[in-house]
């Protein structure tokens, strides 16, 4: 089964080929364009199959479909562009959308990364200081004839069965390690690393914002390509993570199933509520649905942002502080008893 394509690699794809279309070259043109501007061998023999599978169908979508690399839900808005005429509007919007999906899972990933690191790093510390400091301080102690205190011979064995069993530390170190790998830079793990965001107080909140993001952005695509409303929610809502949200949408959708006007829908599922539902309504009135539904994308995802930046200015110090008062009572454990016979040699 082939991998598919990145949020960075359907940006591209998206962003180029909109600007090629709206000027008025023709898709056979536009692949052939970028099979020339191919720097890699891997994105030639993408564009030369491309360009094989185009110019035997002559259908833009089914091309995509056909190369396994592309995500249902771009294929079926492409299949509606192809089908209204405003294919260079369509891959515009998908590359905002995908642009979207990347500052997206920069936000979670740096919310979730920065107090990983800053844990690991403060660990490492405390672990030197354990493994390879306190053993000289017992050493020193020895040969004055002072004996450690309780709480310094409990962080000296600490270290001892850490410098004994070094090696399943340095193990567990390295799976550590390769399950961050994972998470950090396999499709399946930031999957994953996004629904645990979804679970966890506060980082819920920027995973919230982006559901909103997501969602409000697909809308905004169906609205401008003349999709219809219940087709449009549906699509939208394989993009959305949290399970209240998925569950409005779903209530959204039977409503217009029940005859329901889509700025209705969405207020009565308490999809939207307040301000939100009141410019979505005016703006469905008004013709200009989508163009309030991105302004909702970008206030969404600048709350996300927010949400991020608050999120680490707590986290940073909070960790740094824990693990300071740590590191100096390992220190003071050992330092005290030492001052105590400094002070009794000088009287």
């Amino acid at each position: 089964m082939k991998a598919k394509l990145t949020n960075q690699e359907l940006f591209y794809f998206c962003e180029q080929f909109s600007i090629l279309l709206h000027s008025g070259i023709s898709c056979a043109e536009g692949i052939q364009l970028m099979l020339e501007d191919s720097h890699t061998q891997k994105g030639r023999d993408f564009f030369q199959s491309l360009q094989t599978d185009y110019e035997e169908n002559g259908s833009f979508h089914i091309s995509l479909h056909n190369t396994g690399l592309f995500p249902d839900s771009m294929i079926s808005y492409v299949k509606i562009g192809e089908e209204t005429g405003c294919l260079d509007e369509v891959l515009n919007s998908l590359s905002l959308h995908y642009q979207q999906e990347m500052e997206i899972s920069e936000n979670i990933k740096s919310a979730i990364t920065y107090p990983l690191l800053m844990l690991v790093m403060m660990a490492a510390v405390i672990l030197i200081l354990l493994a390879k400091v306190l053993p000289v301080f017992r050493q020193v102690f020895q040969q004055m004839g002072l004996e450690m205190n309780q709480f310094s011979n409990g962080l000296f064995h600490a270290g001892s069965m850490i410098s004994q069993y070094s090696a399943v530390v340095f193990a567990v170190i390295l799976v550590m390690i390769a399950a961050f790998a994972v998470l950090f830079f396999t499709s399946k793990g930031r999957i994953y690393l996004q629904n645990l965001a979804g679970h966890l107080p506060h980082i819920r909140e920027i995973s919230i914002s982006a559901d909103y993001a997501r969602l409000t952005q697909a809308i905004a695509m169906g609205l401008h390509s003349g999709m219809d409303h219940i087709t449009t929610l549906e699509m939208a809502g394989q993009l959305i993570s949290q399970p209240d949200i998925k569950k409005k949408n779903a209530k959204a959708c039977a409503l217009l199933e029940e005859g329901s006007l889509l700025e209705n829908a969405l207020s009565d599922s308490e999809l939207f509520q307040g301000m939100e539902a009141r410019l979505i309504t005016v703006g469905l009135r008004a013709g200009s649905a989508d163009e309030v539904m991105n302004r909702l994308a970008q206030r969404y995802r600048d709350s996300s942002l927010t949400v991020t930046g608050n999120l680490i200015s707590i986290v940073e110090p909070t960790i740094v502080i824990i693990f300071s008062v740590l590191i100096g009572l390992v220190l003071l454990s050992v330092m005290m008893p030492l001052l105590g016979v400094l002070s009794d040699i000088a009287i």
